[in-house]
């Protein structure tokens, strides 16, 4: 028995919708396709014609692109370098050419850029075997194509001041990110967008296209984690407006032409990536996110087999195309915590169950994190984030009047080489029985949460700020054993931390003495 080819999803999963219908005469996208089949002699993937398509969409005066800014997004090893490589040459060759009234090709320049010289030199590469004039290899003699190389006044390979200029004087170079600063650009590529960690390559590129008419800035990647401070923002700038268009154009409240005339229209995302809550061996999700596969090389069996041995950040980001808050293989295992979550009202807590508020403050003193751990009526721990706010001076107060309310008086809390410490004195004035969790028991503590996650003993809400930490949290030794280090990880743990100190108590602490019992009963969606 035959088993049917896969094949990957020529659409992606989240888009930005054209302004009308897109005909060779509203995109330019349909050239570009014709250029690569005819002249590259390169045969494009459904996706990548897909994309080159509605990213080249062009306003109703038929000559400008709609797009400024062009964010793709794409798992690894499906065709990001050869979709660069076809779009620069025949910008190089054929659009620098096309205005010259506005953009004379002297001025119109293309800037390939990456993080490292390296990863941006891949495109410019085959561009540049596609056009030299004096190949040095019988193997670039047969790839050369003459029309290009007729088209060629000048290739230098020079470490440093690479560049490609066309004999209309249009010009090609590529650029490290740290050295991106320079004159206006006609069209940019920032390659591996996610790894631009600061803002400077695109504080330094950005103006350079919007000081051009018709400039345009493409933004090409995988998905990103907590440190990809620009891609995080570029891609929510263009969520929010597909967001806003479904609500205003699909809905029917307005159509595409009124919308257009009150709104920026001009940011594109185009992403190819799996579901957040797909299972990593998803067939479905594996081809929503690898849009080339059964038209090229990869296929789904190349994809599953990097599950072995890859941490399961760096397989998400690279192969399911999913943002993951860091690349680093999770001390709590992801699909663990995610088979401990209950939805409200699902769990059933017993009248005046004994309640422990667990404390912590983030590592550079800005907000405060107060938790709950209680037993349910199967006896499993439920643990949830009660509070989260900036700051440390409202906590005394509002820790007394949750105590009041709920009449649950024990808190726990870190007493050593944290902020939080700094509660316990005040806290025990209150009134309250501050279990102390020194150093010595809190890689104890961490360790204990993890097993009991692992045990599928635990029970906890969906809450995203807690399943951030959970995904991107970093542990440290401490006495022979892992605890949470607030300095090392990538966001910000502490309410992980109140979670992990408050179960430990509510397991291995002596209760209160019976005088302060609760009354009022909290159910798990008070918590």
């Amino acid at each position: 028995m035959v088993m049917a080819k896969h094949h990957g999803r020529t659409e992606p999963r989240i888009w930005t919708r054209p302004l009308r219908e897109l005909t060779p005469d509203t995109s330019l996208g349909f050239e570009v396709i014709d250029f690569a089949e005819q002249i590259l002699r390169v045969h494009l993937y459904p996706w990548q014609r897909w994309l080159l398509i509605h990213a080249l969409e062009l306003l109703d005066d038929g000559v400008t692109y709609r797009f400024r800014r062009i964010i793709v997004l794409v798992a690894r090893q499906n065709g990001k370098t050869m979709l660069a490589s076809v779009l620069a040459a025949w910008w190089l060759f054929v659009d620098s050419v096309r205005h010259p009234d506005r953009v004379p090709p002297l001025k119109f320049k293309i800037v390939g850029t990456a993080q490292n010289l390296d990863i941006a030199r891949e495109p410019w590469t085959a561009v540049k075997t596609w056009c030299e004039n004096d190949p040095k290899t019988e193997e670039e003699q047969e790839v050369a194509i003459p029309t290009l190389q007729r088209a060629t006044a000048k290739v230098s390979d020079t470490n440093g001041k690479e560049y490609i200029k066309a004999r209309s004087l249009a010009h090609y170079e590529i650029r490290a990110a740290k050295n991106a600063r320079g004159k206006p650009a006609a069209r940019v590529i920032l390659d591996e967008l996610r790894e631009q960690t600061t803002w400077d390559a695109w504080k330094a590129l950005s103006p350079t296209t919007l000081s051009f008419w018709n400039g345009q800035l493409w933004g090409i990647s995988n998905a990103g984690d907590a440190r990809s401070v620009v891609l995080a923002d570029q891609r929510a700038a263009a969520i929010e407006f597909i967001r806003d268009w479904r609500r205003k154009v699909e809905s029917g409240l307005m159509t595409a032409e009124r919308y257009k005339d009150g709104h920026d229209c001009s940011i594109g995302l185009f992403e190819w990536s799996a579901p957040d809550d797909c299972a990593k061996d998803d067939v479905d999700a594996i081809l929503q996110a690898n849009p080339s596969i059964g038209y090229g090389a990869q296929t789904v069996e190349n994809v599953l087999a990097e599950m072995v041995g890859s941490p399961d950040a760096d397989y998400r980001t690279e192969h399911l195309c999913q943002w993951v808050t860091a690349q680093i293989d999770s001390y709590i295992d992801v699909n663990d915590w995610n088979e401990c979550m209950a939805k409200p009202f699902e769990v059933r807590i017993p009248h005046g169950a004994r309640t422990v508020w667990g404390l912590d403050v983030s590592v550079d003193r800005s907000y405060t994190w107060i938790a709950a751990a209680v037993f349910d009526e199967d006896n499993r721990p439920v643990v949830s984030l009660r509070e989260h706010r900036k700051g440390l001076m409202w906590v005394p107060d509002y820790m007394k009047q949750l105590a009041e309310e709920s009449g649950m008086w024990e808190v726990a809390i870190q007493s050593k080489g944290c902020p939080a410490m700094e509660f316990i004195e005040p806290l025990a004035k209150l009134g309250f029985t501050v279990h102390e969790v020194d150093g010595s028991h809190i890689g104890l503590a961490t360790g204990r949460l993890r097993d009991r996650v692992r045990e599928r003993r635990l029970v906890h809400a969906p809450q995203p700020l807690v399943d951030t930490a959970i995904e991107g949290g970093v542990t440290k030794v401490i006495a022979e054993n892992e605890a949470w280090d607030r300095r090392r990880s990538l966001v910000d743990i502490s309410g992980v931390a109140a979670i992990t100190v408050a179960l430990w108590a509510l397991e291995t602490c002596e209760p209160p003495k019976p005088e302060k019992s609760a009354y009022e009963v909290y159910d798990f969606a008070g918590f």
